[in-house]
């Protein structure tokens, strides 16, 4: 990731210099830009939407946008999450082309050159705007680490390493095996 200047939300959509083919988050007043996801990284998104989609069809429990989708933290954040649940009774927070405000469900799928953000300054920036439930996914070691929100802090809720079933607590009755999203 290459790290740029300072800047407020306001002014960082009104850039028009950003290069195709990159995704640009601003955090914390800081402009951060990272490639696009690999194969691999594409995948796991892929079955992940595959069984949230199946999943959120039959509970309506609320709507699920993937990445690219910006989510508007506040004046200094902007975020663009793998993946962002918003729970139907806060569906207010859906703009025309952004979510303003915080989600119930953010999932990270890390990178080598995004698991510092993800692990660091997003989870900070995440715990600060009190989202809920917090996914992580290293599609390396295939790891599932899920953080709920309480008390103040992220505690981690589930963790499987390859295979083994993990329970959303945002997301009520959802059980899988990570195995469908890492094989």
């Amino acid at each position: 990731m290459v790290v740029l200047e300072k800047y407020q939300v306001v002014d960082f959509l009104q850039k028009n210099d950003f290069e195709e083919g990159f995704i640009y988050e601003l955090l914390n007043g800081t402009i951060v830009k990272r490639s696009a996801p690999s194969l691999q990284h594409q995948n796991i998104l892929r079955k992940l939407v595959f069984l949230l989609e199946n999943y959120l069809t039959e509970k309506k429990l609320g709507v699920f946008f993937f990445a690219p989708i910006d989510v508007l933290l506040d004046e200094e954040n902007l975020v663009v999450p793998d993946l962002v649940f918003v729970r139907e009774s806060r569906k207010n927070i859906l703009k025309e082309n952004h979510i303003e405000g915080t989600p119930d469900l953010v999932v990270e799928i890390l990178s080598p050159s995004t698991a510092r953000y993800d692990r660091g300054e997003k989870m900070k920036l995440y715990k600060k705007h009190q989202i809920s439930e917090y996914w992580i996914i290293e599609p390396k070691t295939q790891v599932l680490e899920i953080y709920v929100y309480q008390n103040g802090d992220y505690d981690l809720s589930e963790y499987a390493i390859e295979k083994g079933l993990v329970k959303s607590k945002v997301l009520q009755d959802l059980e899988f095996d990570v195995e469908q999203i890492f094989k």
